[in-house]
C-alpha cells in the first residue's frame, strides 16, 4: 500500500454514525470520499493527532469537522488544544452540535471555527458547510494543499 493511499485530507470527529453518514454523503460527491478517516472519540482524536507523525498529516489535511460532545474528551477541549498548536491555526475546523449554548457558539467564534452547524443537521446544512471548505479563498498554505489533490 502507498502512502497516498494512507492519505487523510479530510478528518471526522463525530461519534453519530447518521451524521457521519451524511457526511460522508457529501464528502463523496466532492470526490472526498477516500480519503477521509473517521474518529468517534474525543481522546482519540487527539492521540492520532499529536502522534510523532502528525506535522506531515496536518500539512495534508483539508478540514477537520468537529462534534463538541464526544466521550472522553469534549470537541471544545480538543478545539482549544488544536488552536495552541501553529500547525493547525489555518486548517479549516466545521464544528457540527446539537448545543444552543451561547457560551459554546462565542468560544468556538473565539477559536476562530469556519463554520457551526446546528443539530440535527439536515443535508442542506452538511451541504452548505462541505461546499464552504471547498470553494473557500485559501491562504497560499492550502493552496498547495489542494493543488497536491
Amino acid at each position: 500500500m502507498n502512502m497516498r493511499e494512507n492519505l487523510v485530507r479530510v478528518l471526522v470527529i463525530e461519534d453519530n454514525p447518521d451524521d457521519r453518514e451524511l457526511l460522508l454523503y457529501q464528502l463523496r460527491k466532492s470526490g472526498m470520499d477516500n480519503h477521509v478517516k473517521f474518529i468517534s472519540d474525543g481522546q482519540e482524536a487527539l492521540d492520532f493527532l499529536i502522534r510523532p507523525e502528525a506535522p506531515t498529516l496536518v500539512s495534508e489535511l483539508i478540514a477537520i469537522f468537529l462534534d463538541l460532545k464526544l466521550p472522553s474528551l469534549g470537541g471544545l477541549d480538543l478545539l482549544r488544544h488544536l488552536r495552541t498548536q501553529n500547525n493547525f491555526q489555518n486548517i479549516p475546523i466545521i464544528v457540527m452540535t446539537s448545543s444552543n449554548d451561547p457560551k459554546d457558539m462565542e468560544e468556538c467564534h473565539r477559536l476562530k471555527v469556519t463554520d457551526y452547524v446546528s443539530k440535527p443537521v439536515t443535508f442542506t446544512s452538511f451541504s452548505k458547510a462541505v461546499a464552504d471548505v471547498f470553494h473557500r479563498p485559501k491562504t497560499e498554505s492550502q493552496s498547495i494543499i489542494l493543488e497536491k489533490i
